[in-house]
């Protein structure tokens, strides 16, 4: 008898592991990884007011965590975070690589969409077109870099260009402003960062708009930001494999409850978060760019 009940205990506990596993990481604390190009200074004052906000809505600790673009995938893949958020192109591979799926979407101030800004300085008079970087250098953020770089190289290949063989030099720096700099100084020929950072750099006085030339512009009348390149969703909060369905939901009405203008999200910088957009689109781009800057292939 006592080798049948043992049995039939082994039995249940097959069936319920997983649930008790996901309770545990469901009752405990909640750690949600943020891609972070800020200091750890400016970091904790733009997102302390949400990891409050979300450990009083949730009942349960929530800390929040910077994380820089080399730190997204590891986290995800030891499952160091229970959310994060990451660039649409870095989402799709935690997607198919480790099983994360997409929570909500992360409205930008003035936008829902995301793009990104080819430049020049004005006074370079040789560089008006993207075949005119051929035998030039080149810098952008970061070579997994959605908007720091493979949006750029897809508006190369839109062009008929392969950057690759055409520029001289390709470039990879850690943070966008970093690629600002190296324009303005001439140590590279023509960058790309994130649409809205020259304008970001320009309010705070550190940039003359003036005094950049923007290379392939395009105007989309609901997107007030320099652009070169087609506009895509905005970035992702998102799960791992690990969270359950019922805290996912709990995030997401926690944090859709904020309304636009609430000092948490002006902290953050952005105008609050929304149900998750289509990002079917990113997959499409990525598999186009598979001979460059999503296989990593890096020139010098």
């Amino acid at each position: 008898m006592t080798k049948k009940i043992m049995a039939v205990l082994a039995l249940l506990l097959i069936f319920i592991a997983p649930g008790l596993a996901a309770q545990t990481i469901n009752s405990g604390n909640v750690k949600i990884g943020i891609l972070s190009w800020r200091g750890p200074l400016g970091f904790k004052k733009s997102w302390e007011g949400t990891e409050k906000y979300l450990t009083k809505a949730l009942g349960r600790t929530v800390t929040i965590l910077p994380l820089e673009f080399k730190e997204v995938l590891p986290a995800v893949k030891q499952e160091k975070v229970d959310f994060f958020t990451a660039d649409p192109s870095m989402f799709m591979s935690a997607k198919t690589q480790y099983g994360a799926s997409e929570v909500l979407t992360m409205k930008l101030i003035n936008a829902d969409s995301v793009g990104a800004v080819i430049f020049t300085t004005t006074g370079n008079q040789n560089i008006n077109k993207l075949s005119d970087l051929k035998g030039k250098k080149f810098g952008a953020l970061q070579r997994w870099s959605f908007g720091g770089w493979q949006m750029a190289e897809k508006e190369f290949r839109n062009a008929g260009l392969d950057p690759y063989p055409l520029l001289h030099t390709l470039r990879f720096f850690d943070k966008p402003n970093a690629v600002v700099r190296a324009v303005l100084r001439g140590q590279v020929d023509a960058g790309t960062v994130p649409a809205s950072i020259l304008e970001r750099l320009a309010k705070t006085g550190k940039i003359k708009m003036r005094d950049m030339k923007i290379l392939r512009e395009k105007d989309y009348p609901d997107f007030p930001y320099t652009c070169s390149t087609e506009l895509y969703p905005g970035f992702p909060l998102a799960k791992t494999a690990t969270v359950g369905h019922t805290l996912a939901h709990e995030m997401a009405d926690a944090l859709k409850a904020l309304q636009p203008g609430d000092k948490i999200l002006k902290a953050a910088r952005i105008t609050g978060w929304v149900d998750p957009l289509d990002y079917a689109d990113i997959e499409i781009v990525q598999s186009q760019l598979r001979g460059g800057g999503y296989t990593g292939r890096r020139i010098h």
